[in-house]
């Protein structure tokens, strides 16, 4: 990162001895200075050698500190070598006393003790630079020198030599932005932990290279940079700078800032990255209209009622977060929450990384609203995703006895567990508590599980996913494109999914079908999602590849030749049994249990499992019975199907019974079409009839998979 060049030490010349208790003339010559980075007032930057030289000037002035006595000596003229004659009246002490010289003498005064310390003004200069080499050689020069004070006479002079060593080093700083185009900043600060060490004022126009001068320090530095529209930064580790070096470094900022080196509240603009751990208790926000990345962050405050009431993070509006690495996010104090979305605005967070989000304490969510405190509409495509709500709270959604819009879930992993700290009501996702029955009801707009893989848990009492205690759910839909949903009711909740106690829950349909429609208390209406937990996995995709009679189609949804082996875990589940283009129908590999009136036949094979999304279990029409029966060529023979079948590891068609099928008779329609399989002469014959819809005895059914 860096390239230095030290400068040289310079050296005091010096002579005799001195006599004590008065006033008395002093005089001596400074060598000429050597390349360097700050040991003279005038300075030349040689790009080619990578260095600065300097020089001295006329009427600088020179503290000597004493015996608790500062004198002030100036350069009186600066000799053809570069050396300077330097003079003035001094206090005279003991004779060879220790002498401290200070350039320049406006730089140091005494304190209370009659010691020597920065000057206040010196101080402010090291955070009010212009990022010239001009503003540092006229405001920021110190260096400083040990040695002895030798009179002769009315005379003084410097007993022996002395070196004068700068106390700043002089960084010149090229700023990039990611796509290495220079940045023009209006401001530049480089800190060490939480102490600034140097800072310019605005700088207008910006600047893309700056100097400034910067005491010593070792450890983490970060160098954060504002422009006219965004915020930058760059954070170095183990750095060590040193005094009387010049290190010239050309850094690529990240748009955004670095948690641990912020001193003041800090709102996030768009493209922004949040990353590191937060040190101090300052409230981060994001703009409005923001997307915002956070990468490897901790934001992990412990504010008080007079100081630090805030969430974790708090949107100022729409927002978007773009998670990386490993993020924690945890509201300052108690019924705050993680991260705060305000009402009619929208939060998105995005993956691929990871996101712990918690409430400060009690009443808040862990993603949503604070007590008393209305949201948002809040929306997860992606990432990995733990939520903690706190006590009559959801950890998505809304705090307790206040609204949240509706909650969206596309795509991730997501977890959310009401009431971490165990001691009260708490919903996984939805809304909180209310509190009564007729007013201060909590609400929560509609909930759509769309993708990805959810856990959701309640708490004493609380849902996994709806309405908490005199909560207003909207419609809850979980949709066959996701991974799974897993909602678990706390102790002493009626319902997983649907309406705490007290509340309401309009529809809850889940995988096209509807299971709920109306309040937790209502008579009928629907089944009610008591079980905890309640699991509902999407059925896999139907993927067949190049499907062909005879081949098995798995559990997975794929297809394998009829004596593959299969993948651990998949079992078989049907076998192609006509194909078409690319389209087909495959047959179960066994009957459905027990003899069925026509009815019973069509709603068992529409419900049969496993589900595949893609494909079809349903009752065969006749045609489609013809169309399995002559797949070889033989017309309506079946003795190459009860082979096939056998070859995939399924049973045969029972031969002398009747399987139904979907096709009405025409004639009349309270009769349906069957169709019966006969051993005649050694081979098989399938023969067509029909019989009532209400027939059982001798009646079986053997589904097909559509595809």
């Amino acid at each position: 990162m860096m390239s230095a060049c030290s400068s040289e030490d310079t050296a005091l010349n010096n002579s005799p001895a001195q006599q004590q208790g008065r006033k008395v003339h002093f005089t001596a010559t400074i060598a000429a200075p050597n390349s360097g980075a700050g040991t003279r007032t005038e300075y030349t930057e040689d790009t080619e050698n990578k260095k600065i030289t300097v020089a001295w000037k006329v009427d600088d002035e020179i503290a000597l500190v004493h015996d608790k006595v500062m004198d002030v000596v100036k350069v009186k003229t600066v000799n053809a070598d570069g050396s300077a004659t330097i003079t003035g009246t001094i206090t005279v002490g003991t004779n060879g006393e220790a002498v401290t010289a200070y350039y320049p003498a406006a730089a140091i005064e005494l304190n209370n003790d009659k010691n020597p310390v920065p000057a206040a003004a010196y101080t402010a200069n090291l955070l009010a630079q212009d990022g010239t080499l001009s503003y540092i050689a006229s405001n920021l020069d110190l260096r400083s020198g040990e040695s002895t004070i030798a009179v002769d006479g009315d005379k003084a002079t410097l007993s022996d030599n002395v070196k004068l060593a700068s106390q700043i080093a002089i960084w010149k700083l090229t700023l990039l932005d990611s796509n290495e185009t220079e940045l023009k900043a209006t401001q530049v600060k480089i800190k060490s932990g939480s102490d600034e060490l140097a800072s310019t004022t605005e700088l207008s126009p910006g600047a893309s290279t700056v100097y400034l001068a910067v005491p010593a320090a070792t450890g983490n530095i970060c160098i954060s940079a504002t422009t006219a529209d965004n915020d930058y930064f760059y954070m170095k580790e183990g750095v060590a700078l040193e005094t009387g070096k010049y290190y010239q470094s050309t850094v690529q900022m990240t748009k955004g800032a670095h948690l641990a080196f912020l001193s003041a509240d800090y709102v996030a603009k768009n493209g922004a990255t949040l990353t590191g751990t937060l040190a101090r208790n300052v409230k981060i926000s994001i703009a409005d209209g923001a997307t915002v990345t956070l990468k490897d962050a901790n934001i992990n405050g412990s504010g008080t009622w007079t100081d630090g009431y805030y969430a974790g993070i708090t949107c100022a509006g729409t927002a978007t977060i773009n998670l990386e690495g490993t993020n924690t996010v945890k509201g300052f104090i108690n019924t705050y929450p993680g991260i705060y979305v305000p009402e009619e605005k929208t939060l998105t967070i995005n993956g691929p990384g990871s996101l712990k989000a918690s409430t400060g304490g009690t009443h808040g969510s862990g993603i949503g609203g604070i007590h008393w405190g209305s949201c948002g509409n809040i929306k997860i495509t992606g990432g990995t995703i733990t939520a903690e709500g706190g006590a009559a709270a959801a950890a998505i959604g809304s705090g307790n006895a206040s609204s949240c819009g509706d909650i969206t879930i596309t795509g991730g992993n997501v977890t959310a567990i009401g009431n971490i700290n165990d001691n009260w009501r708490g919903v996984g996702i939805g809304c909180g508590d209310g509190y009564s029955a007729d007013s201060n009801r909590a609400k929560c707009g509609n909930i759509t599980i769309s993708g990805g893989t959810v856990t959701a848990i309640g708490k004493n009492g609380g849902v996994g996913i709806g309405s908490g205690l005199y909560g207003d759910c909207g419609t809850i839909t979980i949709t066959s494109g996701v991974t799974s949903v897993t909602a678990t009711k706390g102790s002493g909740a009626t319902n997983s999914i649907g309406a705490g106690d007290g509340g309401t829950c309009g529809t809850v349909t889940i995988g096209g079908t509807v299971y709920w429609n109306g309040s937790a208390y209502q008579n009928g209406g629907g089944t009610y999602l008591t079980q905890s937990p309640y699991e509902y996995s999407a059925p896999p995709a139907l993927t067949l590849t190049t499907p062909a009679v005879g081949q098995v189609i798995g559990s997975d949804g794929k297809n394998y030749a009829a004596g593959a082996s299969l993948p651990t875990g998949v079992t078989k589940v049907a076998m192609i049994a006509y194909v078409n283009g690319s389209n087909g129908l495959a047959i179960a590999l066994a009957d459905e249990s027990g003899n069925m009136d026509w009815a019973t036949a069509k709603t068992t094979c529409e419900a049969k499992t496993p589900a595949f999304t893609g494909g079809t279990w349903r009752l065969p029409s006749l045609d489609e019975w013809k169309n399995m029966l002559t797949y070889d060529g033989f017309f309506y023979t079946n003795n190459n199907l009860q082979t096939a079948l056998s070859t995939a590891g399924g049973t045969s068609l029972q031969e002398w019974m009747y399987y139904w099928s979907s096709t009405d008779y025409v004639s009349d329609n309270t009769q349906a079409c069957d169709v019966e399989f006969q051993i005649v002469a050694g081979n098989g014959e399938a023969n067509f009839s029909n019989e009532s819809k209400t027939y059982t005895s001798g009646m079986l059914v053997r589904a097909v998979l559509a595809f």
